[in-house]
């Protein structure tokens, strides 16, 4: 009795453990994700400034090859 005690206090210990190894993983990952979906709406900002000023390029070349 005393020894299937002893096992699962063991058992009960690595389980509570296990939990708060993952609850710090589960925080990293998340401050992780909030970094990288910053990141990408400052790439997706970037693109569509760089792809206007690269449509009027093309319309100032076009307009001068017209001229």
């Amino acid at each position: 009795m005393d020894s299937q005690l002893s096992r699962l206090e063991n058992r009960l210990a690595e389980l509570l453990e296990a939990c708060e190894t993952l609850k710090r993983e589960n925080a990293h990952l998340r401050d992780e994700n909030s970094v990288l979906v910053s990141e990408r709406g400052q790439l997706l900002s970037n693109r569509d400034k760089v792809r206007r000023q690269v449509e009027a390029m093309i319309s100032r070349l076009k307009a001068m090859e017209a001229s």
